[in-house]
């Protein structure tokens, strides 16, 4: 019974069949040879080029330079993206925080003990003090229960 012989799968079609080249070794005579991996349906043989493999392996290489860029690129995009969401959570938070002190001084100003016997103090109090806890993080933009 014959023994399996080693192939190398080489970057190239049978030119016969289109099946795969494999490089393989002549067993009576230790010659390489190119032949179809399709064999015994398909007897293309030939001798084998050694710039098919350079070839071959040439392109590996290039292959897998270019999956290394893409992993780099991917991280860097995915680094950039998650400062740019930080940046913007900063801003977000240093507009809230400008927003509440405003809201804190429109309150102390319109508060009814600097303008005692004047309801529209009151009101203009209430108001502002409901835009303050609507505008708190967490809240869902529902108006605050009056007790």
């Amino acid at each position: 019974m014959p023994r399996p012989q080693a192939a190398y799968r080489l970057a190239a079609d049978c030119p016969h069949c289109g099946a795969l080249l494999v490089l393989r070794q002549h067993r009576q005579t230790g010659v390489l040879l190119t032949g179809c991996s399709a064999y015994p349906r398909c007897a293309f043989a030939a001798p084998h080029a050694p710039r098919v493999q350079a070839l071959r392996t040439g392109v590996v290489r290039a292959v897998q330079a270019l999956a290394t860029q893409v992993v780099q690129v991917q991280t860097e995009a995915q680094r950039q993206r998650a400062q740019a969401q930080a940046e913007t959570q900063r801003q977000v938070a240093a507009e809230r925080a400008a927003l509440d002190r405003t809201v804190r001084q429109r309150i102390a100003l319109a508060h009814p003990d600097r303008w005692p016997d004047t309801p529209l103090a009151h009101e203009l109090t209430v108001a502002w003090v409901a835009l303050r806890t609507m505008l708190q993080p967490g809240t869902t933009g529902k108006e605050p229960v009056r007790r």
